[in-house]
């Protein structure tokens, strides 16, 4: 608090030279807009013309469909995400533009990975029998959840740590 006292609220979102963890609430803001970029298509695809938000959505379809709308969202999501860090969080220039893209990029692209492992895993350990109103009939929320929970985890300490500088 002391930092963003003397520096104002302004420097402080628009600098990258911050402490930690105003840097990582910086992260987190980011990543809740480049998160909703991602749930918005998520969403809208799931609603639309690759259904698989409802209950009267067959489980395996909603498997099925739920990875394939992820990962239609993981492109622009990342856009965004890496836009934004690259602007307002971290410091670039440890590699090449384009190496450092292409890093951003793959290892959000691992993240993305154990996204997919944990939806999988979600429909995996839950009963597929479940009654209209049980919170298993809404698993896609679940699962949707998971991904960006699990995606998120090794995000920051990759990012900071190996593409961009500080």
């Amino acid at each position: 608090m002391r930092f963003v006292q003397q520096e104002g609220i302004k420097r402080t979102l628009l600098s990258r030279d911050v402490p930690g963890l105003i840097q990582f609430f910086k992260y987190g803001l980011c990543g809740c807009l480049a998160l909703f970029v991602h749930s918005s298509i998520v969403y809208t695809l799931g609603l639309t013309i690759n259904p698989a938000i409802g209950e009267a959505i067959p489980r395996d379809l909603k498997e099925t469909n739920s990875m394939i709308n992820n990962s239609i969202a993981f492109f622009p999501s990342n856009a965004v995400a890496y836009y934004l860090n690259a602007c307002f969080v971290f410091t670039p220039g440890r590699h090449g533009k384009r190496k450092e893209v292409t890093l951003f990029f793959i290892i959000s692209g691992l993240s993305f990975a154990a996204g997919h492992l944990t939806i999988w895993a979600i429909f995996r350990s839950t009963d597929g029998s479940f009654q209209p109103g049980d919170y298993q009939a809404n698993i896609e929320h679940i699962v949707n959840a998971g991904f960006v929970l699990s995606s998120v985890l090794v995000n920051f300490v990759c990012r900071k740590f190996i593409v961009f500088m500080k």
